[in-house]
């Protein structure tokens, strides 16, 4: 966690969610690559589903704002 007064920036990538995993699976990949880039944009970076996938929307939130 980040000082106060310099918070930790979070992107949170939000995808409707599909009953195809393979679909799901390519918003994951597209987090990972963003995250292995983290530090120059943004300090985490998460993904999350409107539904059929997890974690859901407010779930991403509460991963972001715990960060």
């Amino acid at each position: 966690m980040k000082e106060e007064n310099n918070p930790v920036r979070s992107l949170l990538l939000i995808a409707h969610g599909s009953r195809r995993e393979v679909s799901n699976d390519e918003i994951r990949l597209l987090t990972e690559r963003l995250r292995a880039r983290k530090g120059v944009e943004f300090d985490d970076v998460r993904c999350a589903f409107l539904e059929l996938a997890q974690p859901s929307i407010a779930e991403g939130i509460a991963e972001c704002a715990a960060s």
